[in-house]
Order: structure tokens, then sequence, then C-alpha cells
């Protein structure tokens, strides 16, 4: 294999573009042809790549065991710098490349957020835990209740004059019936622990619920606003009516609007509420009567203690949204923030032995890995995690 042709396969991998075929043939080659020239164009790619970020020397050495079964880890770690040769460049691309081919996780840690590795993480045979789903609960206005992830496909109920539909999907359809307009009655979606699910609403507007979440909303919309409450997170696709405002009701704030694209986050156990805009345009108000009006990419944060909002306009837009796209994603999240999303999705309690630290991690994982992928990440900065019942014991 030509350089040129390593040069193309390394850019698609950093890139996220590479084939399944595309890895297995750049994974073979980094296995039998040890030399400098591939560390180059490694060293060159990931530099382009992430230009301010290198992986730290000693967690290379500590890798390249996972990978090769070395028993000579100290070794590597410990060899003085004067020493080392372009080999051990190698060595280290080397070992970055082979990790993210992989399994396509990135994963950072510590204060300077460093990279410390993309690892494939073996499925436990011992105690695993499986990826949430889309599962929800439906209350219907009389108070009873139908389990939508047991449900099958079609008509649901007739609720005020509007059909429930459960479609091919697997989401959650409003319709009108044609039988005229009844007298508007409330229904409510709620998601459990380890669920997520998808509704269209009377109005044609889509809302997409997160886990530990719910969503109470009239079967028709009348008067002079389209209201609804949530609590927990959800992800808004309004249709426009200029004449009847989407108003979305949470314990602490009231988020006013038209038709656009927002995310709203409103979990009783984090510290501020967000509402984060991708399209159009929001007023956010707190219950004090204070509001703030959002332009697309803008976040207003509402303190949960003292309800002081404020808005800020250096927003990961992806992170925000990495759960509706099937990930996690962090940004400088300490370990309590990490796992109260782990919580959520996994169905578990959390049960810390020892006081977390300080140190916070940057990266993404599939929403849908067990959890013993996200052990093995979190181990590689020293975290160790254990499965008993329905709890998972964080040694920090």
């Amino acid at each position: 294999m030509h350089t040129d042709r390593i040069q193309y396969l390394t850019s698609k991998l950093f890139a996220g573009t590479c084939s399944p075929e595309e890895k297995l043939e750049l994974a073979e080659w980094v296995r039998q042809h040890p030399d400098h020239e591939l560390g180059g164009v490694l060293e060159n790619e990931w530099s382009e790549f992430k230009s301010d970020i290198r992986m730290p020397e000693h967690m290379s050495g500590r890798i390249l065991g996972n990978i090769f079964d070395q028993d000579n880890k100290d070794t590597i770690v410990e060899e003085p710098a004067e020493d080392r040769s372009v080999r051990h460049l190698w060595l280290r691309m080397a070992a970055a490349a082979v990790l993210i081919l992989s399994l396509g996780i990135y994963w950072w840690s510590g204060k300077d957020q460093r990279p410390i590795a993309r690892l494939q993480a073996p499925v436990l045979k011992e105690a695993d835990l499986p990826p949430g789903g889309n599962k929800a609960t439906l209350t219907l206005g009389d108070g009873s209740s139908i389990v939508l992830d047991g449900a099958e496909n079609g008509s649901l109920a007739s609720q005020g004059g509007t059909n429930v539909i459960k479609s091919r999907k697997g989401e959650l359809v409003y319709s009108a019936s044609g039988e005229g307009r009844m007298a508007a009655v409330f229904n409510t979606v709620a998601t459990p622990k380890g669920g997520q699910y998808h509704i269209v609403l009377p109005d044609g507007s889509k809302a997409w619920l997160n886990a530990v979440s719910s969503l109470r909303f009239p079967t028709a919309f009348t008067g002079k606003e389209r209201k609804v409450e949530i609590t927990g997170e959800v992800y808004f696709e309004v249709a426009h009516n200029a004449k009847m405002p989407f108003v979305v009701a949470t314990s602490q704030a009231q988020v006013t609007v038209l038709g656009t694209h927002f995310n709203v986050m409103a979990y009783p156990d984090e510290n501020v509420l967000k509402t984060t805009l991708l399209e159009g345009s929001v007023r956010v108000s707190n219950h004090a009567g204070k509001s703030a009006m959002l332009i697309p990419g803008q976040q207003a944060r509402i303190k949960t203690v003292s309800g002081q909002i404020g808005i800020a306009d250096d927003i990961d837009i992806e992170k925000e949204m990495a759960w509706k796209n099937g990930y996690f994603q962090f940004q400088d999240d300490n370990l309590e923030q990490v796992m109260r999303q782990i919580s959520r999705w996994y169905d578990v309690e959390v049960v810390y032995e020892g006081t977390p630290g300080k140190e916070t991690f940057t990266g993404r994982l599939p929403r849908n890995a067990n959890v013993s992928k996200v052990f093995k990440i979190l181990s590689l900065s020293g975290v160790k995690c254990r499965i008993e019942g329905k709890s998972i014991i964080v040694n920090p």
C-alpha cells in the first residue's frame, strides 16, 4: 500500500468517513508494517484532526499493552526521552490508529483534556447492562394507561375528537378523527429510565423525549396558545402558527415560540435548566417574570435554586443534541454529571465509594452500547465501576 493510499485512508479515518472495509485494510497494514513512514503519516493526520491535542506518552504505553498484550509496559512508559526513536513515534500513532479502528469512541480526561483512548471494550460475560430503547407509557384522559413499547401498531384510542395512533415507525401520532370537534382532554407520555420516545402532536409539531421525561398536552389545541408541560428533557420541532404561540412549561420556566427547533433540559437533579435554540426564536421566562430572547445557537440557563436567568453564546449544539442523535457527548463534565446520564439511560442507581474528584471528561460514546463499554473507557482514567443488581458502584 503506497503512502498516498495510507494518507487517504487515515484522513478518512479521522474524519469519521472510513467504510468498514477501509478500516480493515488500514488495520491490517498497521499490524503488518511497523515502519516510520506510516507513523509519520498518522502523526500528520492526527495533528491536522486535533492540532491542539497530543496523546500523553505514559498513556500510549498503557494502551499498547492492552492492544499487543505486551509484558514490558513499564519499560515503554519509563524509557528516557533521549533514547526514543522514530519507531516509538510510530508505536504511539499506531496505538491510536488501532484504538480508533476498534470502536469509534472518542474519550478525553483530565484538566488539560488530552485524548486517552478509543478502545474496543469487550462485552463482559458477567454482570452487564444493555442500553435503553424506545419505551414509554401513555396515560389517557380517563386515567387508563397504555405501555407503548408493548402495544401493536395502529389505532390505540380516540381522545377528544382525535385518533391516537402508533405508527409503523414506532412513534405516537395524534390525528383529527373527522368526527367533529369535541372537548379536548389531556394526555401524558412518560419515559422511564432507559427509555425514549417520539411523538407527533395534534398540530403537527414533533417532540422527542429523553429518558426519565414526560410531556403533558391536550388532544386538540384551542384558544390563543398551544401549551404543553414537560419534565426531564424534550426536543421540539414546532409547526409554525403565528396566531397561536407554542408554550412549553416546566417547573422553573416557560418557553414561548411560534415555530422553531429547540431543546429543553429540565431534570430536577440538575443544577441548571437549559433551553437551547437551533432554529427560529424563543422567549424564555422564569417564574419571577424575567425573560430572555434567544437566537439560533444560544442557550438560556436558569439556576434551579435561585431562578437566575442568563444567556450563553458559545454553545456546542452537537453536544446538546447528542442524546437525540444516539450519543452521549461530554465537554468538561465532571464524573457526577457523566454518571447522571448513565444512570438515566441504563436504568440504574449510582453509588459512590469515596468522593468523586475534580477530574473532568470530554468525549463521545454511543448510546447503543452495553454499559461495560462505558466502564472500560472510564477505567482508563482510573475510575472503577462494577454492577451490583440495579446499581453501579463507582470507585473514583
